[in-house]
């Protein structure tokens, strides 16, 4: 195996441990979610503190190691471009739980990495291989047995927002890995976060406005603990995009419903039924092959 071989090989690895742990992070996020809101926390104020969490963060992070924000406005524009669209994406499968419950929300959300292979197949003109379809079906599958879906409960506003979710998030996703590629993960996150923390702003008066958590210590830990997990998966999703792909780093994502679930199992004594397990079990073992397949196309 040549040194380029053998350099492709740990760059895809190490993004799959990134897109892995970004992946455990959201879902650490997502079971503290509720805890936050006990607090009288409201959606627009969790957004708005993820993304202020995140660029100050990121933002000391690029004073440290001395980044250059400076880059081209083309790229800027993208940045723009892509953060706008996983900020609809955000906020789309927030306003879906209001109408639906949200275990059909996500399954339906979770169309998104089949959406992502669809349209790089079509950017590429060259159709997905039959297995990697496969793969990613048999994930869905595994995700709709884990999440115990009644269809029964779908309704039109809860499918638009849920349809509307995966569709800006697979733009997003693409968006990324095809246009900003020679832009650092770093840079091009902080630029998006800040375009989805001016739409927070404008947005949150029209909401209601935000409504801080109380400053006593269990809520600054919960809160904190809330907003730190999703600076680190935010991050980690779209570096993943730049190393292995929005294709599999979308697939591997897949994993999040089933760890928030485990989580839920161990943080909040609720408990995991027979099909959840072989719900989870489908969904690894799709990731997994998935991860055995040979790589192709260039965003891949």
């Amino acid at each position: 195996m040549s040194d380029t071989q053998l350099s492709e090989q740990s760059n895809a690895t190490l993004g799959l441990a990134i897109v892995l742990a970004a992946t455990a992070s959201i879902s650490v996020s997502n079971v503290l979610t509720p805890m936050v809101y006990a607090l009288g926390t409201n959606t627009e104020t969790l957004l708005f503190l993820r993304l202020a969490c995140f660029l100050v963060l990121c933002g000391l992070w690029i004073g440290l190691q001395d980044i250059s924000l400076r880059i081209g406005r083309p790229d800027v524009l993208h940045c723009i471009g892509s953060g706008i669209a996983y900020t609809i994406g955000s906020g789309s499968l927030i306003a879906g739980f209001f109408f639906m419950p949200v275990s059909l929300v996500i399954l339906i959300f979770y169309t998104f990495p089949l959406m992502i292979r669809l349209s790089e197949s079509l950017l590429d003109r060259r159709p997905p291989a039959p297995m990697e379809v496969a793969f990613l079906l048999m994930a869905f599958l595994g995700l709709a047995i884990c999440l115990g879906i009644g269809f029964e409960r779908l309704n039109p506003p809860g499918l638009f927002f849920s349809v509307l979710a995966a569709l800006a998030v697979t733009v997003s996703f693409v968006w990324n890995g095809r246009k900003l590629k020679a832009v650092p993960s770093t840079v091009s996150t902080f630029y998006m976060a800040a375009t989805g923390f001016v739409l927070i702003l404008a947005f949150a008066p029209l909401a209601g406005g935000l409504a801080p958590p109380p400053a006593h210590g269990f809520a600054v830990f919960i809160v904190g603990a809330t907003v730190l997990t999703f600076a680190g998966a935010f991050l980690g999703m779209y570096t993943g995009v730049r190393m292995i792909g929005p294709s599999r780093t979308g697939l591997i994502m897949n994993l999040e419903p089933v760890l928030t679930i485990a989580l839920a199992v161990l943080l909040l004594d609720e408990r995991m039924s027979a099909n959840q397990l072989l719900g989870a079990a489908l969904v690894i073992v799709a990731i997994y092959g998935s991860q055995r397949l040979p790589a192709h196309g260039s965003s891949s």
